[in-house]
């Protein structure tokens, strides 16, 4: 639970809410009065695309990058928050591989600088995310914004902000001159917010000042780029059958499709049909699309946000009746199609009263304005915030029944925050000395398939312990996504902690260093390091240290998976051979899938194509994550048996490093 008011000095600067979106992000700031208002950028536009492109010169960001998108397309990137908080991904910009997070940090600040010109300096700022985004991806945002040379007050996810932005719209935040707050009948919203490349729905609870998130759930693989996505595809099928060619086959041309697509997609939300010219290889074609057309081609995917909505109503032990509002939030949702598939779900028609485009900035700038404590008499409003966990938060265990590994969840998705709980687990053997308890992330029961975020090492415990000794494990998860857990041996009274936080930026360079290397400017200095010593090591960033040795665990499992290991590593290798064979299968099948819907002719066979490459793509995402985890594992236990994949020796020698560093 995160309380928040007023109480002190006027800060040095106003309080400021970013609204980072994949598409097209936004920055908003409290006036005077306590009022959440837009700050237009150096052009006058209320929204800034979140596109990056490297010109010979300087790194551009925005609406000019958008345009030059089809000219350079291997210069440009966008849609890069899809790709944030990822362990190996790299964009690559001018054959440059560069990460998501600095990328996002480009765009942070490009809005930092156009806000200061009519501001003045901008320091401190909240940031929003996704509500399904899970830690890492939380954790990158941050270090996004720090690389920006701001200071991230908080995350707050987008439909917690843009209901609070429609509290203050409706009064709910007021207070009466007696300073209570103004008494409300409670209500029940539903936020449904689709962006360019995420969706989420939230319900909450809103009683007075009182905002209290009950259930949440997403997909973020899922947004307006998905249906810019679908006309492109139908764009270039109408070209192939009339010349043979496809036009996605050019870099400029291909570009070109996409920016038509999004005018396309904008035109029919406003018109019944419209018409754009396809030109590829000195031929252009006139093509026409209805919003029938339209609709069709994208039911699959309204239908997966109908879907997740549905499940986010039951999971909050909720029927549609006892909905007041359904909010509508993100540019994708003024589609007319959207608006009617709610409306014949619930039989409510969807509360448009908040700017879909600014609702999630102004939130998050009422709540930057609580957070920097502003005094009673500046802003007149106060409100307390519980969110909930957007995943699942277990430990590994052991099933005695079956002795496998399995994701023992001690706090179930959709838990209000803050909240500690206990589990009590026993030792797998007699004569255990340590004790590591794995921290996961994830709905799934099976390791694999979830997320770690670290371990709990309890050391040294006396010779002699039973099979079976009890060990209590404390998890707690804070209001602002710290995750604390601990582990005692109540026998020995020996026990270790563990906080994961998202603190201090991970080793990426500065900006400046990365716009250097953009431009082609950049110097190598002497910093003392052998050609073929590790990286420098940031002692303080415990976070960063850890998906780095995550990291190259990953690596050297990979490199062991072909090869003969000792007898103690074969269960851990054969997991790992299982999940990498499932990984490179489901790979095989995306790209058969691929192939398939390039080539399918006919409306109703690239609608069935298109949805049958979104499955396979599903599936190598999770085929790819469950061998990237059976390959940590492997390669864990490769460092510890003092076994070396051949070419993995610079990667033990930094396992070393990081080791030491970490002091585990």
């Amino acid at each position: 639970m995160s309380k928040v008011n007023q109480g002190g000095s006027r800060p040095s600067q106003r309080p400021i809410g970013i609204d980072l979106g994949t598409t097209f992000s936004a920055i908003a700031y409290l006036d005077e009065a306590g009022r959440p208002a837009t700050l237009n950028n150096s052009l006058g536009d209320m929204l800034t695309p979140s596109a990056v492109l490297v010109d010979q010169h300087e790194i551009v960001v925005g609406r000019e990058a958008l345009k030059a998108s089809a000219m350079v397309p291997a210069s440009y990137a966008e849609c890069f928050k899809r790709d944030v908080g990822t362990v190996v991904y790299r964009r690559e910009v001018r054959g440059v591989q560069v990460p998501p997070e600095v990328l996002s940090a480009f765009v942070l600040e490009q809005l930092k600088r156009d806000a200061e010109q009519r501001l003045g300096p901008i320091k401190q700022v909240v940031i929003t995310v996704p509500a399904f985004f899970d830690e890492s991806r939380r954790k990158a945002t941050q270090d996004a914004g720090r690389l920006a040379g701001l200071e991230v007050l908080d995350i707050i996810n987008e439909p917690t902000a843009a209901a609070v932005a429609y509290g203050h719209q409706h009064g709910f935040l007021q207070r009466d001159s007696a300073g209570e707050s103004t008494e409300r009948e409670p209500m029940k919203v539903l936020v449904y917010d689709l962006g360019g490349g995420t969706f989420d729905v939230t319900i909450l609870e809103i009683k007075g000042p009182h905002f209290r998130a009950i259930a949440t759930d997403g997909d973020v693989q899922l947004g307006g780029k998905d249906f810019d996505e679908r006309i492109v595809e139908h764009l270039s099928e109408q070209f192939i059958l009339q010349h043979g060619v496809d036009p996605r086959s050019d870099p400029q041309d291909a570009a070109q499709l996409w920016l038509d697509a999004q005018e396309v997609k904008h035109t029919l939300s406003q018109r019944s049909s419209t018409n754009v010219v396809v030109f590829h290889a000195g031929v252009r074609t006139r093509v026409e699309i209805t919003r029938q057309q339209f609709e069709e081609m994208t039911r699959d995917l309204l239908e997966r946000t109908e879907t997740t909505t549905s499940i986010v109503v039951k999971e909050a032990g909720l029927n549609w009746s006892q909905i007041d509002r359904i909010l509508l939030v993100g540019g994708s949702s003024r589609m007319p199609m959207v608006s009617e598939m709610l409306k014949h779900s619930t039989g409510k028609a969807p509360d448009r009263s908040a700017s879909p485009d600014e609702a999630v900035a102004h939130g998050a700038a009422l709540y930057a304005g609580m957070l920097m404590q502003q005094g009673d008499d500046n802003l007149g409003v106060s409100c307390i915030l519980v969110n909930v966990n957007s995943h699942s938060l277990g430990v590994i265990g052991l099933d005695t029944k079956t002795s496998e590994r399995v994701n023992a969840i001690l706090i179930p998705k959709n838990t209000p925050l803050p909240c500690r709980t206990m589990g009590t687990f026993r030792t797998a053997k007699p004569d255990q000395r340590n004790v590591k308890v794995a921290v996961l992330e994830g709905e799934s029961h099976r390791p694999e398939e979830c997320i770690a975020l670290g371990e709990c090492v309890v050391r040294d415990l006396p010779p002699g312990l039973p099979q079976g000794s009890k060990i209590e494990v404390i998890y707690s998860y804070a209001a602002n996504g710290r995750i604390a857990v601990s582990a005692r041996v109540p026998e020995t009274r020996q026990s270790a902690h563990v906080e994961i936080r998202r603190d201090n930026a991970n080793e990426l360079e500065d900006l400046p260093t990365w716009r250097a290397r953009l431009l082609g400017r950049e110097e190598k200095p002497n910093t003392g390091f052998a050609p073929d010593a590790v990286a420098p090591i940031d002692k303080n960033d415990r976070g960063g240290l850890l998906r780095r040795l995550d990291g190259l665990y990953i690596k050297i499992g990979y490199a062991a998976v072909g090869k003969v290991t000792p007898d103690a590593l074969q269960r851990s290798q054969a997991a790992a051979q299982k999940a990498t064979a499932a990984y490179r299968a489901a790979k095989a099948a995306f790209n058969h899938a691929e192939q398939a819907c390039q080539q399918a002719e006919g409306g109703s066979e690239k609608l069935q194509s298109s949805s049958q490459l979104a499955a396979a793509k599903t599936r190598f995402d999770q085929y790819r994550t469950q061998a990237n985890f059976a390959c940590l594992v492997l390669g864990r236990e490769c460092f510890k048996a003092e076994f070396q994949p051949t070419g993995t020796a610079e990667q033990f020698k930094e396992v070393v490093c990081l080791i030491a560093a970490l002091g585990v």
